[in-house]
């Protein structure tokens, strides 16, 4: 089981037996609509989804825009919340369906870190592919063309592309965010819902595969 988690592999059966025997994990079970972690409550321990799926929403610290997705096993949550100038979680978490949780609490994570050389290179490479893909979005140049700019705003709120998203605003902060007016937010928003694109419920803006979302913005008229 532990061989299917990222920051294991690599890992020989001698030292997966080890860790098992010295480390303490918590296995826990959520049952469906139940608060697993909170945005902005401390992170305190290193957990990984082993079933079952994870909803994630994400709210502007202003509150006026939200973003939610789903996350599926076997990813880690939220490893880079561990550690910094403020270790809390930078999203909500909530059980969908049946959940369960595998856990290491903080204290134990540093005996890997100091102790297990390829868990140490699979947790640094993890956090320098983080930050990797972050440097990128700094680079990542807005097309003028407004369609462009919406469709890159909403990737780049994605932390998997797997999976519906939902953004939550109002027409009016959607446009202040892009820099433009109301009315052609409006017009690429019904485009793409004529398109089969998103899905559109009051203040709630459904996009059931991000990766369809224009990207040759070359194309864009």
């Amino acid at each position: 089981m532990m061989l299917r988690l990222p920051l294991f592999q690599g890992m020989s059966s001698d030292e997966l037996f080890e860790v098992i025997e010295r480390m303490v994990f918590t296995f826990r079970k959520y049952e469906d609509g139940k608060l697993i972690y909170k945005q902005s409550e401390p992170c305190k321990e290193l957990a990984f989804l082993m079933k079952g799926t994870l909803l994630v929403e994400t709210e502007a610290h202003n509150a006026r825009l939200s973003f939610t997705e789903t996350l599926i096993p076997y990813v880690a949550i939220e490893p880079q919340s561990l550690f910094g100038m403020r270790p809390h979680h930078k999203a909500t978490y909530i059980a969908q369906g049946e959940v369960s949780l595998f856990c290491l609490d903080k204290q134990y994570l540093y005996t890997l870190l100091r102790e297990y050389e390829v868990f140490r290179i699979n947790f640094f490479n993890l956090l320098a592919s983080k930050a990797e893909k972050l440097h990128e979005r700094l680079w990542d140049i807005a097309p003028r063309h407004l369609e462009g700019r919406l469709a890159l705003f909403i990737r780049n709120l994605c932390t998997t592309p797997q999976g519906p998203k939902v953004l939550r605003a109002k027409m009016d902060d959607l446009a202040a965010l892009l820099d433009d007016t109301r009315l052609n937010v409006s017009r690429i928003l019904n485009k793409w819902m004529t398109e089969g694109l998103m899905e559109k419920r009051r203040m709630e803006f459904i996009f059931p595969n991000v990766e369809r979302l224009p990207h040759d913005f070359s194309t864009l008229p």
